[in-house]
């Protein structure tokens, strides 16, 4: 589903996927538990983890889709 705005971070914490990518390339991070460990995203409401596991498959950190978990 196309969706109105651009999807670029998570918002309870204000981490872009961006800044995710970097510092999980930098640390040879490969999965979300592990980013988990080193930055506090996803634990709130949780709507980014699917755009952080999109990002961590494909690489990218902006959507224009509505992805559901």
């Amino acid at each position: 589903m196309e969706c109105k705005y651009l999807v670029t971070k998570c918002i309870c914490y204000d981490t872009t996927f961006e800044e995710m990518k970097r510092i999980m390339k930098e640390r040879k991070i490969k999965t979300l538990d592990e980013l988990k460990d080193v930055k506090i995203v996803a634990d709130n409401c949780r709507l980014c983890v699917p755009y952080i596991n999109k990002m961590i498959e494909t690489g990218e950190t902006k959507f224009h889709v509505l992805l559901e978990s």
